[in-house]
């Protein structure tokens, strides 16, 4: 700038009154606000958009969890009932019908296992979102449910445990004759199993390994926190304060 532009100022400054120094510090201050709120509110909508879309990842999981508890009480209730029918008929398996015993069959045979995923809670505690939401108590809840699948989980994996261990124990004490015959049928490998205390033992105890009742309040958890995690999933900030 030439000596003419900077005389130019000089002349401009030595004309403002004080009030004129107080305006335009003030037009400057102003813009210097406007423009962090602005950067907050960006940064604000920025979050509250992961926020949503963590807790859209959450509610899809909890979703897949619920279908998986429901499939494992499925077999589950297999074995309950098959098991109940052998108390009733005392063991005697001449006196059920065949249709029945292969219905139900998985008593003797299936082994499984409940798995439940974490991956989205994993990517919500990994975050700095956490802080953002304020109902803390919904974030309580959610790990609490988390918890009771870790705790079935476990459950589900002892009572399959007794079961392997009867069943397989059976089995590799077979002899020949049993392992090698070519003609005998679903209804001969269940009788050789109603031959032996150990697996009756069981028969009798399944009813009452597990709290069947304790599925169904998960169950049931689980459906409300679905619910409770969608209403995070609204982009109406009303809908973000809804407990």
């Amino acid at each position: 700038m030439g000596q003419n532009g900077w005389d130019k100022i000089k002349n401009v400054l030595k004309s403002w009154e004080l009030g004129d120094y107080f305006r335009q510090f003030s037009i400057v201050a102003a813009g210097i606000i406007v423009t962090f709120w602005g950067s907050d509110k960006i940064a604000e909508h920025s979050r509250q958009k992961e926020v949503r879309a963590t807790m859209q990842l959450v509610a899809e999981e909890l979703e897949y969890n619920k279908e998986e508890l429901r499939k494992i009480k499925r077999l589950l209730d297999i074995d309950v009932h098959m098991s109940t029918v052998l108390s009733n008929h005392n063991m005697d398996v001449s006196k059920i019908p065949g249709d029945t015993l292969w219905k139900y069959g998985k008593l003797f045979n299936n082994f499984d296992e409940f798995s439940y995923r974490t991956d989205a809670l994993d990517v919500l505690k990994g975050s700095s979102l956490m802080q953002y939401i304020p109902e803390k108590r919904m974030l309580q809840d959610v790990m609490q449910v988390y918890f009771e699948l870790g705790r079935k989980k476990k459950d589900v994996g002892d009572y399959y445990k007794i079961k392997t261990d009867v069943l397989m124990g059976l089995a590799l004490s077979a002899g020949r004759k049993n392992i090698l015959s070519d003609d005998r049928t679903f209804k001969d490998e269940v009788s050789y199993l109603l031959e032996h205390d150990n697996f009756i033992n069981f028969v009798v105890m399944v009813p009452g390994i597990l709290d069947w009742s304790e599925f169904d309040a998960l169950d049931e958890m689980l459906d409300k926190q679905i619910q409770t995690c969608l209403l995070y999933t609204s982009p109406s900030p009303r809908d973000m304060r809804r407990s």
